[in-house]
């Protein structure tokens, strides 16, 4: 479905699977055409029963009961370390990606990408110590990242005609020129790829 064109985002906020053996509950926040979504969802070999509840137009909640696939399964157990944890919600992109955080010792976070199926390839986009601050997808950033792109907006670093450079924005951050413009960097891609709709997987430890 993310790959049509009647799916704009969608979102895996949070899944259950106590009591219940193979089935799964899932609940997903989506943008898109409901009715076209729905007709998919009923028609899928896995699902068993769903709800979809709508919030405005466009956008729409489905809570979904289904069978869980087997590599489903050997995804999950690549994460199953008692410091491993990760952080929803989960971004379906286009291609059959899917990009979250993950968090965790450094070790266990190493070892993720050795025991994941062979039908699953990871990248890893950025790691480092986890300060997200809870909210919108666009929201999530470091608060690093994020104190650089406001000095970079007082600076005038995005206005056309560019009046600041990355070198402004260093001396607002008491940085170097160079960890400023990486700060940037890393800021701008994630936000680009959570609208646009590239995506990896972040895997970070804190």
């Amino acid at each position: 479905m993310t790959d049509s064109d009647d799916i704009e985002r969608s979102w895996l906020v949070t899944w259950n699977l106590q009591d219940e053996g193979d089935v799964l509950r899932t609940l997903f926040y989506l943008i898109g055409d409901r009715e076209r979504y729905e007709r998919e969802i009923a028609a899928a070999e896995q699902t068993i029963d769903y709800d979809i509840t709508p919030v405005h137009d466009g956008t729409f909640y489905a809570y979904v009961r289904e069978r869980e696939l087997e590599i489903f399964k050997r995804f999950r157990a690549a994460f199953a370390r008692p410091s491993l944890v990760v952080v929803p919600p989960l971004a379906y992109r286009p291609h059959g990606v899917v990009d979250f955080d993950v968090v965790g010792e450094p070790a266990d976070l190493e070892q993720v990408l050795d025991r994941l199926p062979d039908e699953i390839s990871a990248h890893v986009s950025e790691v480092g110590e986890y300060d997200v601050q809870p909210g919108a997808p666009a929201d999530n950033l470091t608060s690093r990242q994020r104190e650089a792109v406001r000095a970079a907006l007082d600076v005038g670093y995005y206005e056309v005609p560019r009046s600041g450079n990355v070198a402004d924005v260093a001396e607002r951050l008491g940085c170097a020129t160079s960890t400023a413009s990486n700060h940037l960097q890393k800021a701008e891609g994630r936000l680009v790829r959570q609208f646009v709709g590239g995506g990896s997987v972040d895997a970070l430890d804190g």
